[in-house]
């Protein structure tokens, strides 16, 4: 399938986003922010996994296509690079589908927008934004993801503003008042979330659910790259039929 690749101006800050653009779009558009370093191009079976419901992939500010600003790597200066793809659209409802870190910018959307997300996703993360430590920079840039080493994936000053514009916070109590569908998607081999947080998940977010995802660690995405979209599209048929 052919996806769009797009761009949205925010504030003069270029943001890239893919788009499936299915030909006869269903139901309620679907907005993923992923990860601290993916690409939008990452995910390309996604897009195609959701086949006629529309999937907005944001790239977020300083990763791949999208232009990398000296400063402004905070949550919610993060948050309106999600908020320009949603407003370039006109979009007045959404599913909200995040993975890992790209979780906290995308649950200030949903804070923000309480009356227009319908459900939120959230890959293997807490709700919650973590501070980082001094040397995050120099660990992650020598370090590889999905083989590619993260030298080629994101520059250098991109990760010092999100380390050194992170501040500690949890956000259980405001997702929680969301009160939406919430769906946690989790893997088999560890990551992120452990048994622990998921328990507080059940208990601190009224109706959430959680989704195991066969083989996977905190790369929900590996092995299979579909197994978790595919939670999601099952998640909302379920819990927002209709939409």
């Amino acid at each position: 399938m052919a996806h769009r690749e797009r761009f949205v101006d925010n504030r003069g800050i270029r943001i890239r986003y893919l788009d499936n653009d299915p030909v006869s779009a269903q139901g309620v558009p679907v907005v993923f922010v992923p990860g601290v370093t993916d690409f939008a191009d990452e995910y390309a079976e996604v897009l195609d996994t959701l086949g006629d419901r529309r999937l907005l992939v944001v790239e977020m500010r300083g990763r791949g296509g999208s232009e990398a600003p000296r400063t402004g790597y905070s949550a919610p200066a993060q948050a309106s690079d999600v908020e320009s793809v949603i407003a370039a659209h006109g979009l007045e409802r959404f599913h909200l589908m995040t993975f890992s870190r790209g979780t906290t910018p995308a649950l200030e959307v949903a804070f923000a927008r309480p009356g227009r997300v319908v459900t939120v996703s959230i890959g293997d993360y807490l709700p919650a934004e973590i501070a980082l430590p001094e040397n995050f920079t120099d660990q992650l840039w020598s370090t590889t993801w999905r083989g590619r080493p993260m030298k080629a994936r994101v520059a250098r000053h991109t990760l010092e503003g999100i380390r050194t514009e992170a501040r500690a916070r949890e956000l259980w109590s405001e997702l929680a008042a969301l009160r939406v569908p919430v769906l946690l998607a989790r893997g088999t081999e560890g990551g992120m979330v452990d048994d622990e947080s998921e328990a507080r998940y059940l208990s601190a977010v009224p109706g959430a659910e959680v989704v195991t995802i066969a083989g996977a660690g905190h790369d929900l995405f590996r092995p299979s790259r579909t197994a978790y979209p595919q939670a999601v599209l099952e998640f909302i048929a379920r819990r927002a039929p209709g939409t």
